[in-house]
């Protein structure tokens, strides 16, 4: 080989070389904004705009027979916005990014935020079927599959202009892109800016409609459409968890108006500061009230074939389900008699039940009653290092439960219908919840059923042990009711409680008789720890055995 050719082909290799170190980690400028420690907040940091977002929270419908759109390549984590007084930069970090060409980000503007009405259509393009409460000025597309090299402008128009450049990094699940200002004609300089960064799946170069396109949930298992479950076609909203608390449902009953958005102040072209982070709505949306779209969840989630114990209380382990039995009538009775509220045989324990098959975790909650299925917050704290009290992420229970643990939690699963009618949630060593799974009532039963997938469980063990334990709270809105400071009273004496008699908020604790003897008395001479717990013992994922810890 000539000398000649050995330098062509090391030259041809060193560019392969560099060429795979751009595409491995590319950048079209150094972001150094330090970015909130926490999801769903917005900073400006080094005149970076960042919004965080959590994870797993997009929609999940897809193609089963085209296996698109791949869900978590369109799972928004964090957005950055920058201007130079030039150019603007944008840089999106998702979950996954199994193909560069699943997400269709839009990056939509007002340049005129006071006025939501001068712009230029409240509709987003492409058939959407998406709008705003406001009228944009401007859209910063991203999509490969409309253009690979550039991203493109929206500019009071429906046509877009291929403008600027791209970078991606698949293997960090990142998007970048460059738009020079001047495709921006009346960018303020000196002004403010609202904004909202929502995530479409690709189709061709345009936005994929589940609905039409008939896709299946597979949280929920059903096949969704148009006329029926879901018309608009966003999946992820920067700054918005859950995706389906802002978009959802069919033409007729349903939203298909993104209410989040963040206003930026700029400086000579550079933002300085965020001016606002909210919601806002037209008129017609806020006469939307969210429904529960799906149809009615079956009465079980799986055949429950294990016997209880016969003792109360009492655990065992049959047919691999974690059972823990509690005595009927034994949980706190304060309510509020001028309200009804809250119902308190619906919030007498009778019996739990845990079962893993290695892919989903499901738990069923027996009550005395469910006269209404809002009455009960379920908690059930999990410890992945039992044998380790200190090494989890708190002592206290969320929600302003007033309830505490002489151990630390690693996760929480959380069951309580005025947080939402469809999914459970988990407190995944953080205190915002993330929506997942499914859920199944049977009021005549007083039953209720969570599915959980174990990958909303980091660190949930296939062959070890957890400690856990069940607690009912009462639901306010959503949150936790609190008996001490909502003038309940207690049928027994017919006093009028306050925090001086009862500051725990617990009702029952499932396994442990009676409640009263485990959480009781006021702040300065009561107890507010739940010391009742169990440990299950786990071997190739399913439950092997339980004692009391």
């Amino acid at each position: 080989m000539t000398n000649s050719k050995v330098f062509l082909l090391a030259f041809i290799a060193l560019l392969a070389f560099t060429a795979s170190l751009v595409y491995a980690a590319p950048s079209l400028r150094q972001w150094t904004g330090t970015a909130p420690s926490m999801p769903l907040k917005v900073v400006v940091s080094n005149g970076e705009l960042i919004v965080t977002d959590l994870s797993n929270d997009q929609y999940k419908y897809y193609s089963p027979q085209y296996n698109w759109p791949i869900p978590s390549d369109l799972d928004i984590l964090e957005a950055r916005v920058y201007s130079d007084g030039q150019n603007i930069y944008v840089r999106y970090k998702f979950q996954t990014l199994k193909s560069k060409y699943s997400p269709y980000v839009m990056l939509v503007m007002d340049f005129t935020p006071d006025n939501d009405m001068d712009g230029f259509d409240n509709w987003l393009p492409d058939w959407s079927d998406t709008n705003l409460p406001w009228k944009w000025d401007a859209i910063i597309g991203v999509n490969l599959g409309k253009k690979d090299s550039q991203p493109f402008v929206f500019y009071r128009s429906w046509n877009p202009q291929f403008v600027g450049s791209l970078a991606v990094d698949q293997d960090n699940a990142v998007i970048e892109a460059m738009v020079p200002l001047s495709a921006l004609p009346d960018f303020p300089r000196n002004g403010k800016i609202r904004m909202v960064i929502v995530v479409f799946a690709n189709d061709y170069g345009g936005i994929w409609d589940p609905g039409k396109k008939k896709n299946y949930d597979p949280e929920i298992g059903i096949v969704i459409n148009e006329e029926t479950f879901y018309a608009c076609n966003v999946y992820d909203i920067a700054g918005q968890a859950p995706t389906n608390m802002e978009v959802y449902g069919n033409w007729k009953d349903g939203v298909q108006e993104v209410a989040v958005y963040y206003t930026v102040s700029t400086s000579n072209g550079v933002f300085t500061s965020v001016a606002d982070y909210g919601r806002k709505v037209s008129y017609e949306r806020s006469l939307a009230k969210m429904k529960l779209i799906y149809p009615p969840l079956p009465g079980q989630l799986r055949n429950w074939a294990g016997t209880p114990p016969l003792t109360s209380p009492g655990s065992t382990v049959v047919s691999n389900e974690a059972i823990i039995t509690d005595p009927s009538n034994d949980q706190y009775k304060y309510y509020r008699p001028d309200w009804n509220w809250p119902i308190t045989s619906d919030l007498d324990v009778l019996e739990t039940r845990l079962y893993s098959d290695g892919q989903y975790l499901y738990i069923r909650v027996k009550l005395s009653t469910l006269k209404n299925k809002y009455s009960p917050y379920i908690m059930i704290p999990i410890d992945y290092t039992p044998d380790n009290p200190s090494d989890g992420f708190d002592n206290w229970l969320p929600g302003f439960s007033d309830t505490n643990l002489p151990w630390k939690w690693d996760v929480i699963i959380g069951i309580n219908f005025g947080k939402s009618e469809t999914q459970p949630f988990v407190f995944n060593h953080a205190w915002d919840p993330t929506f997942t799974g499914q859920l199944a009532v049977n009021q005549t039963q007083g039953v209720i059923e969570a599915k959980i997938p174990l990958s909303s469980l980091p660190g949930f063990p296939t062959n070890g042990k957890i400690k856990y334990t069940v607690i009912i709270f009462a639901n306010s809105f959503g949150g936790v009711w609190d008996p001490g400071q909502n003038n309940a009273v207690d049928p027994s004496t017919g006093k009028t409680i306050s925090e001086d008699d009862y500051a725990s908020d617990v009702y029952d604790i499932a396994g442990q008789a009676p409640t009263s003897a485990e959480v009781y008395g006021g702040w300065g001479n009561g107890s507010q720890t739940v010391k009742t717990a169990f440990t299950a013992q786990l071997t190739n994922g399913l439950f092997v055995g339980i004692t009391s810890a």
